[in-house]
């Protein structure tokens, strides 16, 4: 049994010195890439890359041509005007009938009381 625990024992140490080895040999690398990307030979080619890429999309464009108007946007155009109007229409008569939209509401719920009250009001009884 001793046996087995001691290779047991060697086993978790290689895995915590591999372990501890891959921590350190991700720290140099991150820092190298770091260095390696702050370096003025670095920033100078992404600067130049930059112009160059920046240069070739300004000389690719091309006067852009006429808008051309679908008869579908037309169509949504005056789908909207008149549903304008008509939220206009519904404003002016709520605030005319009601005051307002609060008052509508209280309308709307006096109504619906109306209606429950005699669903729940006690049957008449009937002589006999």
């Amino acid at each position: 049994m001793k046996s087995i625990d001691a290779e047991i024992e060697q086993v978790e140490q290689r895995l915590a010195m591999r372990k501890v080895a891959l921590a350190h040999t991700a720290g140099l690398t991150r820092r190298r890439a770091a260095k390696a990307m702050v370096s003025p030979l670095a920033l100078v080619g992404a600067v130049g890359v930059g112009f160059l890429v920046a240069g070739g999309l300004a000389r690719r464009k091309r006067k852009p041509a006429a808008p051309v108007v679908a008869q579908d946007t037309k169509e949504q155009g005056k789908g909207f005007a008149l549903g304008t109007l008509a939220m206009t229409a519904a404003t002016w008569f709520i605030r005319s009938q009601f005051g307002g939209p609060v008052g509508l509401a209280q309308f709307v719920l006096s109504k619906l009381r109306e209606r429950r009250a005699p669903a729940t009001a006690a049957p008449a009884q009937i002589p006999r």
